[in-house]
């Protein structure tokens, strides 16, 4: 049970939406078929009243008071046929006159009703209705299946009040006229139970309405949410900015935050590639005296500043990658510090001229001491390591510099030809010019 409820729970936003819809549709749709159905029970109970008021009218109209008695006289045809039942009463309540001997009927009729006009409604049973029925058999037949279903409820029976008050041949009198045939009976009536019906019927056709209309409204996010998958799935570079205007804000700050994170990620890949190169030449200058000194032809007290200045020079290079990575700027930081090349690149060829002692690698760097390097040092020593060290690699047996006219380049001659360093021109082998960065 729980496990069902975990998948169905939390909701989505379409089954949401068609639950709120739903209700606001079922409420609304119960509002105006209560609405509909008062306002047709009000105009049904003023056209019975009218209708009965006719009925009352006719029997005034025939009525003659004479020797102190109501005489109404009744076509045999109206008398048979007539849907109603009429009694006349005098001012004091007292029954005048009925058109049928309906006991039952007269006792229901309240005296306070007598008063003044008025529409009124009386219960009565399956057979007390009955009685009021004489020559319609097919409300007979209605009212003897309910009668065989076993039923106990009460048929209601409309029944108008009008008073006529008194003229020079006729006293006041109070005419009522009874509905002989049931309310529940009438096909009026009928509207109250076709409502469930129609209710039914609305639900049923909405409901689909109102999933294509979900379907529709949500495709935005539908599709946004595709665009996240395949995007943490490497196969989208960023989300497409052409979306409804409620999801542009959220697609252009989840696209910045995914280049933000791109770009971070970009430069520490590009930090870790800059310190793996920068290690390089300590590590080779560590290595080669480990070499020297199993071999004896170091002493250790000659090895120990060597490594030491290595692992100082590697203990800087991580300190100053980490402080880089570190900073939250994306930015390039410029340095304005003064540094003279000569001292670093005496410190780097020394170091390079243990590294490559068995290859007989000789190194002759020029250097003016007016030279210098405006920027950061470690990254200074981090080029031109790598750049002689790549030229010791693959020269023959000497590494030098040259005086270019504006500006100055280290140079290899492998086996008698010069290679200056020129981007646009490949290294022997597979040396490549490893750019500054």
């Amino acid at each position: 049970m729980k496990g069902l409820l975990r998948h169905i729970f939390p909701l989505s936003l379409r089954v949401r939406f068609l639950l709120a819809t739903a209700g606001v549709v079922l409420v609304l749709s119960l509002a105006y078929g209560m609405v509909a159905l008062v306002g047709y029970s009000v105009s049904f109970d003023k056209t019975t009243f009218r209708l009965l008021r006719g009925e009352s009218n006719l029997f005034y109209m025939l009525a003659r008071w004479e020797n102190g008695a109501i005489d109404v006289d009744i076509p045999e045809n109206l008398n048979m046929e007539s849907p109603t039942v009429t009694l006349i009463y005098d001012e004091q309540g007292k029954l005048l006159w009925a058109q049928r001997d309906v006991p039952w009927l007269a006792k229901r009729i309240q005296p306070e009703w007598l008063k003044r006009n008025g529409f009124h409604e009386i219960e009565a049973d399956v057979d007390s209705s009955s009685m009021l029925l004489r020559n319609n058999h097919e409300i007979q037949e209605q009212l003897d299946a309910i009668r065989e279903q076993g039923d106990d409820s009460e048929m209601t029976h409309s029944v108008a009040i009008n008073l006529y008050p008194a003229t020079s041949k006729m006293p006041q009198l109070s005419i009522v006229v009874v509905d002989t045939i049931p309310v529940e009976l009438k096909r009026s009536y009928m509207v109250w139970s076709w409502f469930v019906y129609v209710l039914a019927a609305n639900l049923l056709l909405v409901i689909p309405l109102l999933w294509v209309a979900a379907w529709w409204s949500l495709r935005p996010i539908e599709s946004l949410a595709k665009e996240v998958r395949e995007l943490e799935e490497h196969h989208r570079e960023k989300l497409n900015p052409n979306t409804t205007r409620e999801l542009t804000r959220l697609v252009s700050n989840l696209n910045r935050l995914v280049r933000s994170e791109r770009e971070r990620y970009d430069k520490y890949r590009t930090t870790l590639t800059d310190l793996t190169h920068s290690l390089k030449t300590p590590l080779a200058v560590m290595q080669s005296t480990l070499r020297s000194l199993r071999g004896e032809k170091i002493s250790v007290d000659e090895a120990e500043p060597v490594m030491l200045e290595q692992i100082s020079r590697i203990s800087q290079q991580i300190g100053y990658y980490l402080h880089r990575a570190s900073m939250r700027s994306g930015g390039t930081l410029l340095s304005r510090e003064l540094h003279p090349i000569a001292p670093l690149l005496d410190s780097l060829t020394s170091a390079l001229n243990k590294v490559y002692q068995r290859k007989g690698v000789n190194i002759s760097l020029d250097i003016s001491p007016e030279i210098t390097f405006v920027g950061e040092q470690n990254d200074f020593m981090e080029v031109m390591g790598n750049v002689l060290d790549n030229a010791c690699k693959y020269c023959l047996e000497f590494v030098g510099s040259f005086r270019a006219p504006d500006h100055r380049q280290p140079s290899a001659h492998p086996g008698g030809r010069r290679w200056a360093g020129d981007p646009a021109e490949p290294a022997p082998g597979r040396f490549r010019p490893r750019p500054a960065g």
